[in-house]
């Protein structure tokens, strides 16, 4: 991702022992780009169902989402840090 990112948002996903996705939740929201927020929710929803978490029944991941203003995005948990 280039060093100048337009949003950067933490949310936390709940999903329940069939993999879909049960609650969403800002932990910090780039409230200055609700279409951002808009899109990532959709995004999450529209990726369900997930791998079931067989041994919990249920779990909660945060992820750290960078976005570019051209809408391409990359989570925090893929990136190799920057040098």
């Amino acid at each position: 991702m280039p060093a100048m990112l337009y949003a950067i948002g933490v949310l936390q996903v709940d999903v329940d022992g069939s993999g879909q996705v049960t609650r969403l939740s800002w932990m910090r929201a780039p409230t200055h780009a609700p279409e951002v927020v808009a899109e990532i929710e959709r995004t999450v929803r529209h990726a369900a169902p997930f791998p079931p978490p067989a041994r919990w029944g249920e779990v909660t991941y945060t992820d750290t989402w960078l976005w570019h203003k051209s809408g391409r995005f990359q989570l925090d948990t893929l990136t190799e840090g920057q040098l």
